[in-house]
């Protein structure tokens, strides 16, 4: 919580405020992290000058309060993301020190977070990492035993019942961060179960180089990486299980890079079918080919919905028209998938030439079958089409950007969310409609609820990659609004689909196999919520069966048409 909370105070400062941006040293410790803040122009200050400006922000271990009131009188403009977490144990210390207590903190004595609480004991404050500092103490008077939050929780009471015994009468406060204890904790459970131990986090973190030493002590095989380029993949494929954790100073999507890559690692007992087909599923879902394919066939069940016969004429269109942007899309989206997806950018950068040139013919092919339909239906594919492409290219004049601030379609905040819904809806809906003569409560009604469908699912993958997305500056649904309040409209939004639907076929604008589509309904809940309490982690598993809810759809109402006729 503390590291997200200091990235995000960061990223914020970012996009919100002009001026320079600094940290008063390493923001977290994590180099890939550091690197990204780099690239959005945030540098790292190490030593205070007489005179400061624009805004500095404090790193998320703390500091010493000398230090913090040396950069307001130099006349920066500070933003404390010190971790809460450290920031109540500079509470205690300070509470005590008022009344004369000598502080004892065990921890990393060069460690950032230690050195910032020093600053708030000095001068009677003494450094414990081992039993030989305890051998060397010398302490008069009352005293107090804190921890650095992110010691190993063992060591810390091995360390503190030693001092107690030697100098009675001291106060203990377990300081460790309740997240520290609980994934220690899981690291020695996830051993059990594991083979080997893939430990993601900075070198020079502390607390990350703690786990990996947890797990050694439990006899598992450790494999410490930064990044997925640091592990050996001839070696990892020789086992059958490998578990994965992190550091504190981890994010979330550094996290998923791993757990992509491991999912693409076949594992020892893996035979070649499970391999090749692995392979291929990761294809089609890189390619867009997946869920392309599951637009066109929507296309036809949409027709079923409002009860006219299918065109195969419409399923060209809508797949044409999505594979040809969403592809274009991603193509022009490189930073982001780098970030939230390697493999995919890998995959993309392997394949970019020949999936352009598809992309090509899909949406030729998409234009030609609308043309075949229909001026109207040409004009408006067309109209639909050039805005696509046209999503990531700064076509908003200067004159109004002076005033909102964005030159590109996808900088307005949540654009995206709502022109993918869109988009679906007109390209599976209203283009099939308009040639016949459907009934216009039937049209809206089923566009309103593929509309809402795709809403849905678009907001839950910007909800899967809001981290990456936050340090590529994309202003996504859930990097505007938080990721919680992300997840509270998808359940309301949830609700108000399942409503609708009733709602629609029990007035008769929509077939009556439409009410199956509750089904898929709560797959999709199921799915939110297991995301939500953390069952369920990112990767292509968790991206198919998101996709997959397309296809449960046509299934269940073709199925339904043939009960119901």
């Amino acid at each position: 919580m503390g590291v997200r909370r200091a990235v995000e105070t960061t990223l914020e400062t970012v996009h919100k405020e002009d001026g320079k941006i600094v940290t008063f040293g390493p923001l977290i410790h994590n180099p890939q992290v550091l690197g990204l803040l780099k690239e959005q122009g945030v540098d790292i200050l190490n030593e205070i000058p007489e005179k400061l400006s624009g805004t500095v922000i404090i790193r998320a271990h703390g500091v010493p309060p000398s230090q913090k009131q040396r950069l307001v009188s130099a006349g920066a403009n500070v933003k404390d993301a010190t971790c809460p977490r450290v920031m109540k144990v500079q509470a205690i210390i300070k509470k005590f020190k008022d009344q004369d207590y000598t502080t004892i903190i065990i921890g990393d004595k060069n460690h950032a977070e230690v050195v910032g609480l020093m600053g708030y004991a000095e001068p009677n404050v003494c450094v414990v990492s081992n039993e030989n500092d305890v051998d060397t103490l010398h302490i008069t008077g009352p005293y107090i035993i804190v921890s650095q939050t992110t010691q190993d929780e063992m060591a810390f009471k091995r360390l503190s019942n030693l001092i107690v015994e030697r100098f009675p009468d001291g106060k203990v406060f377990n300081t460790i961060c309740d997240s520290t204890h609980k994934r220690q904790e899981e690291v020695r459970n996830l051993c059990r179960k594991v083979q080997a131990l893939v430990v993601v986090g900075g070198s020079s973190s502390a607390n990350t180089q703690r786990l990996g030493k947890i797990a050694e002590e439990m006899g598992c095989q450790v494999f410490m990486a930064e990044t997925q380029e640091d592990l050996d993949f001839e070696v990892i494929a020789k086992f059958d299980c490998v578990g994965v954790t992190a550091g504190a100073s981890t994010p979330t999507w550094m996290i998923n890079r791993i757990v992509r890559a491991l999912e693409s690692c076949p594992g020892k007992a893996d035979g070649i079918f499970t391999i090749l087909f692995f392979k291929f599923l990761r294809s089609m879902m890189a390619s867009n080919f997946f869920v392309s394919l599951a637009g066109g066939l929507l296309a036809l069940i949409c027709s079923i919905l409002q009860e006219f016969p299918p065109d195969t004429r419409d399923f060209f269109v809508a797949f044409g028209y999505l594979f040809a942007i969403h592809n274009m899309n991603r193509y022009a989206d490189y930073k982001t998938k780098k970030l939230n997806d390697p493999l995919q950018e890998s995959f993309w950068h392997s394949y970019s030439i020949p999936l352009i040139v598809l992309s090509g013919l899909a949406l030729s092919l998409s234009m030609f079958s609308a043309l075949q339909q229909g001026m109207l239906q040409f004009g408006l594919l067309l109209v639909m089409s050039v805005l696509g492409i046209l999503y990531n290219v700064p076509i908003i004049p200067k004159v109004i950007t002076g005033i909102i601030k964005v030159r590109k379609l996808k900088e307005i905040p949540g654009s995206k969310t709502f022109f993918v819904a869109l988009a679906w809806s007109f390209v599976t809906v209203l283009i099939p409609a308009l040639k016949r003569n459907a009934s216009s409560s039937e049209t809206i009604s089923v566009f309103l609820l593929i509309a809402l469908f795709v809403f849905i699912r678009t907001v839950l993958f910007d909800v899967f990659d809001v981290q990456g997305d936050m340090i590529a500056g994309k202003e996504t649904l859930p990097v505007c609004i938080g990721e919680r309040k992300s997840i509270r409209l998808l359940y309301f939004s949830m609700t108000i689909l399942a409503i609708l639907l009733i709602l629609f076929t029990a007035m008769g604008t929509m077939a009556k196999s439409g009410i199956l589509v509750l089904l898929p309904i709560s797959s999709l809940l199921l799915l939110t919520r297991l995301y939500e309490k953390k069952k369920l982690v990112q990767g292509i598993r968790l991206e198919f069966w998101l996709e997959s809810h397309f296809y449960m759809i046509a299934a269940f109402v073709w199925l339904g048409s043939m009960l119901f006729h």
